[in-house]
C-alpha cells in the first residue's frame, strides 16, 4: 500500500497534549482512518531524536510484533492483519479511528458512557493473554480501541511475550528506555536481564 498521504497516529495525554504513542514504529493512518500501518523505523520527524536506539533493535521488535501479531489472530482482541510488508518493516492492520487515550483525557468524554463494557474487556484480554501462557506488557489507554465489530482490540503486539521467555538483555534495548519510565525497568533488572513480569506488575 502506498502511504503517501496518510497522517501521524497521535495518542493523547492528561493535559490534552498529542504526542508520539510509541518510539519503535511510526503509526500511519489512511484518509479513511480505518488501517493502520505501523512503520518500524527510526523517524525523528515524529519521535524525535533518541539517542542510543538503533534499527537493529527496531527489527527485533518488528519481528516479534509481526510473529504475535500472527500467533494470535484467532482472538477477538487482536486487529485483523491487513497487509505485512517485511521489506520495508511496514504492518497493516484494520483500526478504528481512535484509541482510549483520546476519550479518557478528554475533559468532556466519558469512557464508562461511551464503552459501557470496557473494564470487562480489558480484563478477559489480559486473562486470556494470562491463561495463554503470555505476557503484554504495553497496557497504555492508547493501546486499546473499539473495533467496528464490537470488541476491544490492543496494539503492540512487540510487548507479547511467553511467561516462560520474559526476558531481556537490557544492554540490547538501554537505548528505548525513556527517563519517565526507566524505574520500572530498574526494578526488574537483574544480572543484566529485564524480568518481565515484576515489570508488568
Amino acid at each position: 500500500m502506498n502511504t503517501d498521504n496518510w497522517t501521524y497516529y497521535y495518542k493523547q495525554n492528561a493535559h490534552g497534549d498529542l504526542l508520539p504513542s510509541n518510539i519503535l514504529y511510526t503509526p500511519l493512518l489512511n484518509p479513511e482512518r480505518d488501517i493502520m500501518c505501523m512503520h518500524y523505523i527510526i523517524n525523528e520527524n515524529y519521535q524525535g531524536v533518541k539517542e542510543g536506539l538503533t534499527q537493529e533493535v527496531v527489527d527485533f521488535f518488528f519481528q516479534r510484533e509481526v510473529k504475535y501479531l500472527k500467533a494470535l489472530q484467532h482472538w477477538s482482541f487482536t486487529p485483523d492483519i491487513i497487509e505485512i510488508d517485511e521489506e520495508n518493516n511496514k504492518i497493516f492492520i484494520e483500526w478504528n479511528n481512535e484509541t482510549l487515550s483520546q476519550i479518557v483525557n478528554n475533559p468532556v468524554r466519558e469512557l464508562d458512557q461511551e464503552i459501557l463494557n470496557w473494564g470487562e474487556e480489558i480484563f478477559d484480554i489480559l486473562k486470556t493473554l494470562k491463561d495463554e501462557g503470555y505476557l503484554k506488557v504495553a497496557l497504555y489507554p492508547h493501546c486499546f480501541f473499539m473495533g467496528k465489530d464490537g470488541h476491544m482490540k490492543t496494539i503492540d503486539f512487540y510487548s507479547v511475550m511467553p511467561i516462560e521467555d520474559r526476558f531481556i538483555d537490557r544492554s540490547f534495548i538501554e537505548g528505548m528506555i525513556g527517563k519517565e519510565g526507566a524505574y520500572r525497568f530498574d526494578r526488574s533488572t537483574k544480572d543484566g536481564k529485564i524480568d518481565f513480569l515484576p515489570f508488568l506488575k
